[in-house]
């Protein structure tokens, strides 16, 4: 077996590698690349563009992971065609499709699971296997679909984003809509007769219908896709109550195809849709089943699962931080010089942290997926009272309702939080209920908050912080959120690191243990 390319072309392009005498997996999230959100290889970008992308992926992997250009096969992903050859930048002579869209996100939760057979939802705005597929997964006999449900969860979830000003007016892309609906739900009050109308729509898709049911004053009924960020009409109180209507017929939906299925099997959950981890905790505590929700359930995982299909794992995959390394690594004796940065150890960072200093984190390669889990974080003292203002106006420059995130050691997470395991808490995936007080710039107006667990096996960089910090706090549980600014992807590089440091006010940003301040 030679090595193995995979490429998604579409919204969240990426790019993943197997290195076959390594049996290792790689992703670059191509957005990272190019510092553009969402960004889609195969649509506004010449063929040209499209070889110069393919050739810098190449030559990370072979620069930096080892994976010599020698590829028993190039696949390209089913609805994500591209307008070059690949076989010009990459040695192989097979460029091949050998699967679709749900099958490809299926194939990649499962075998990146803890279990060997499960029961795999796979649901989002849609894939050319359409929108919302029922899977049997088992990792020695394949992928058998169960059931392709019509649906738009995804596309509806975000339409229902932008019918509230305070979402779509704050988006530069109708894919930040979902994300930030979920955030604003918590301050709305559910209007029960609203909700069944909500939850046939995510069914039916028909905009038109939803709005003659519920009798609400929609935009474009019949062309709501023209252009999603001109259509809302809601705002304030009512706003925030739509809503909140839109997230419970939400998860009635998905509730209503879950109570189908035989309950005492393992559940996956994957597809962009898994991103809402209000639903993903409702499912985690009313149904007492093994639940596993990957790092990178949204479309950033399908050349991944397109690898696992052509040539199936042996063993469970970990992919959590075998991301985008520095792009410019080599770099970083010269910035230290630049900068007189000095060496650091995880004392030093807890006490500046627990001072209210908010540092910058990067290590090793990035995460793979949408959630800074500890190589690309912004960390910071949730303790302090007003800390989410000072991160959102002065840091993040992001909307005064999204709420960040906690960590803390999966051993103590009992004390601060309270669901019905903590099994699969290491990427962000649940909303759990902060039984604490103290903590108010990580608990969200419900009273739940993003958590992310940590052991010295998942990340031990946050373990040791955390082991310091906890000798200096009552309460041993950190902030953390993505390293970038508004409008931007997670950073790749030692200069937009620094770039962050310098024009915003944030106060030190720790590359590979060496401790950056503002340059002078």
């Amino acid at each position: 077996m030679k090595n193995l390319v995979s490429i998604f072309a579409g919204h969240d392009s990426n790019i993943s590698f197997y290195h076959a005498e390594k049996d290792e997996y790689h992703t670059i999230e191509i957005e990272r690349l190019v510092q553009k959100r969402y960004f889609r290889l195969h649509e506004d970008n010449s063929p040209e563009y499209q070889k110069d992308v393919l050739i810098q992926c190449r030559d990370i992997a072979e620069k930096e992971w080892g994976i010599k250009n020698d590829y028993e096969a190039f696949l390209i992903s089913s609805d994500g065609y591209i307008q070059t050859d690949p076989r010009e930048v990459f040695n192989t002579e097979k460029v091949i499709t050998i699967a679709s869209h749900h099958q490809t996100h299926a194939a990649s939760a499962l075998h990146l699971s803890p279990f060997d057979k499960a029961l795999i939802i796979s649901y989002d705005g849609g894939g050319d296997d359409g929108h919302f597929n029922v899977y049997m997964g088992d990792k020695k006999n394949g992928i058998r679909l169960l059931e392709n449900i019509p649906s738009d969860f995804g596309g509806g979830y975000l339409l229902c984003g932008a019918m509230v000003r305070e979402v779509s007016e704050s988006s530069r892309h109708m894919l930040a809509l979902s994300g930030k609906l979920m955030g604003l739900c918590a301050y709305g009050e559910v209007i029960d007769e609203y909700v069944n109308a909500f939850k046939e729509f995510f069914f039916d898709r028909n905009y038109n219908k939803l709005a003659k049911v519920t009798g609400l004053p929609l935009k474009n009924v019949d062309t709501p896709w023209k252009d999603p960020l001109q259509m809302y009409v809601f705002e304030d109180k009512k706003g925030y109550d739509i809503a909140a209507s839109a997230q419970a017929g939400f998860e009635y939906a998905i509730f209503s195809v879950l109570n189908k299925y035989d309950p005492d099997i393992p559940l996956i959950m994957t597809g962009g849709c898994a991103l809402n981890v209000l639903v993903n905790e409702k499912v985690k505590c009313l149904y007492n089943r093994p639940l596993y929700v990957p790092p990178n359930p949204h479309d950033g995982s399908l050349s991944l699962g397109h690898l696992f299909l052509y040539k199936k794992p042996t063993k469970q995959v970990d992919i959590t931080y075998s991301g985008l390394p520095l792009v410019d690594r080599n770099k970083l004796s010269d910035y230290i010089d630049e900068y007189g940065a000095t060496k650091v150890n995880k004392k030093k960072i807890a006490e500046l942290i627990k001072d209210g200093k908010i540092l910058g984190l990067v290590y090793g390669d990035s995460e793979v997926g949408p959630r800074a889990l500890g190589n690309r974080s912004i960390v910071c003292d949730p303790n302090i009272a007003d800390m989410k203002d000072i991160l959102n106006s002065k840091v993040k420059f992001r909307e005064w309702y999204r709420p960040f995130a906690p960590f803390c050691k999966k051993e103590e997470a009992h004390q601060w939080f309270e669901t019905r395991d903590f099994d699969n808490f290491e990427y962000m995936s649940y909303a759990p209920t902060v039984k604490v007080d103290t903590l108010p710039s990580i608990t969200h107006v419900d009273g739940t908050a993003r958590l992310q667990v940590v052991t010295e096996d998942s990340h031990s960089h946050f373990y040791e912080l955390l082991t310091e910090f906890g000798k200096l706090s009552e309460t041993n549980v950190l902030l953390n959120t993505s390293f970038n600014i508004r409008g931007y992807p997670i950073l790749s590089s030692i200069e937009d690191a620094l770039y962050a440091l310098n024009n915003t006010e944030m106060d030190y940003v720790v590359i590979e243990d060496y401790l950056f301040g503002k340059l002078k």
